[in-house]
């Protein structure tokens, strides 16, 4: 059973207190109060003022740490350091020796058996396809961040769909093949530039590069194969106009926006732009791009990022600063949660571009109004709160902006996951709202009546 440490350090209890380094959880704990307790009772007034009790918890000492000349000290903590260091390294006559000065028994163990334990251990072996599957699929999966490519790729098929020309099967495959291959490409590109920066954040920490999975220089082969097969298919299997987007989303995604992060709270709106590129991909497929429908799907995939990323990013702003990643949620908080609802807000007139440019029926408005008001509605609480929280009495009183501040975390949050739901809401309201898209079911009417 692991040992469960929680050193309490009792400094200056009174003049002739030593320094005492108290080990042994919750009762060491209770016994340490119940000492300084007393020797408090027996101080004079004028040495009660100078009582410390240091109750932080203090982390585990690292290894090398433990070697050095400014932690060796003799006594308990001197002891205390060299018995329960976790290595293999330390004699055991020195580990016996240090033990003699603790006030509990640690219990070594052998080597020896350790090592035994080790190769009596069965091993699993993975069938091949299961150990191909884990060492080559996975990770190249993963480099391609599948999810975030699903969401580019339904949105550049959900704009063809609601393109008023007829689409044809071998159009919609290639449009599907060419924009999840451009996105994967570019999706690489972005984790091989970015491993130093991505092991220090937690959500990203455990992707192939930064694991030595795959090197950078592999991720970037990956994207140069991937990049290339999917303009090609979009070339041949579309047309030259959405190869031409699929190619700049990849330059825009890849190394405008990946080097914009570290230097200015601008990468967001270039981002928002790789985001409503693919919509113009799907409309482009069949339509012409004069058309302003194609122009509001893409201000909807414009405007959705910005409820959904900065209240993302809000919740783990401290992760992104320490990375070294400049963003709204950090530099300017007030900003980023005015952002947040100024394009919830937006969702209104651009859904109202699609009725009235006869991309959807007018029921459309109705639909979409309910969605777009409940993202809104949240977004709204999170701005308010983010306001009082930055408002001149709240934040300098740090107590109200800590509550404050963790009723924005909890805003943030729902805004985040409603948002979620609210894009294939809109886009799959659209589809069923498309002009025309129920005129079948009056044919009989209107042919008895003529």
């Amino acid at each position: 059973m692991p040992l469960v440490i929680q050193p309490l350090l009792i400094r200056s209890l009174n003049q002739k207190l030593p320094s005492i380094l108290t080990l042994g959880g919750e009762y060491g704990l209770i016994q340490c109060r119940r000492f300084a307790f007393k020797a408090n009772a027996r101080s004079t007034q004028s040495d009660q003022n100078q009582v410390h009790i240091n109750t932080a918890p203090i982390e585990f000492t690292a290894n090398l740490l433990a070697g050095r000349k400014e932690v060796e000290t003799d006594g308990l903590k001197g002891a205390a350091l060299k018995a329960l260091r976790c290595n293999d390294t330390t004699p055991d006559t020195e580990s016996q020796q240090s033990q003699e000065h603790l006030p509990f028994e640690v219990k070594l163990v052998d080597k020896k058996q350790r090592q035994c334990t080790k190769e009596l251990r069965p091993k699993v072996e993975l069938r091949p396809e299961a150990a191909l599957r884990k060492r080559y699929i996975d990770p190249y999966l993963q480099l391609s961040k599948p999810r975030l490519t699903v969401l580019v790729m339904l949105s550049a098929i959900c704009s063809y769909a609601l393109s008023p020309y007829p689409a044809t099967v071998l159009q919609l495959l290639s449009l599907t093949v060419g924009t999840t291959l451009c996105s994967a490409s570019a999706n690489a590109i972005n984790m091989g530039r970015e491993p130093n920066f991505d092991r220090q954040m937690i959500r990203t920490q455990a992707r192939p590069v930064v694991r030595g999975i795959v090197t950078p220089t592999q991720a970037f082969k990956f994207a140069t194969v991937a990049g290339t097969f999917g303009t090609s298919i979009l070339w041949l299997g579309v047309n030259p106009t959405v190869a031409f987007l699929g190619a700049s989303n990849i330059a825009l995604y890849a190394w405008l926006y990946t080097s914009l992060k570290r230097k200015h709270i601008i990468n967001t709106w270039v981002g928002a732009l790789v985001g409503a590129i693919p919509p113009l991909m799907g409309w482009a497929a069949s339509s012409s791009l004069s058309h302003p429908g194609a122009w509001c799907l893409a201000g909807l995939l414009y405007a959705w990022q910005f409820p959904h990323f900065n209240t993302l990013s809000h919740n783990i702003r401290n992760e992104y600063k320490n990375a070294g990643y400049v963003m709204t949620a950090w530099k300017n908080p007030k900003l980023n949660a005015r952002v947040a609802l100024r394009y919830s807000l937006l969702m209104f007139p651009l859904c109202f571009g699609l009725s009235y440019f006869n991309i959807t029926d007018w029921y459309y408005q109705l639909d979409s109004a309910f969605v777009n008001a409940w993202m809104s509605l949240w977004a709204f609480k999170f701005y308010l709160q983010q306001k009082r929280n930055y408002s001149k009495e709240i934040y300098n009183n740090k107590t109200e902006f800590n509550k404050g501040l963790a009723i924005a975390n909890v805003y943030a949050r729902k805004t985040f996951w409603i948002s979620v739901l609210h894009l294939p809401a809109v886009l799959i309201l659209a589809i069923l709202h498309k002009k025309g898209r129920w005129d079948w079911l009056f044919e009989d009417e209107k042919t008895m009546q003529a």
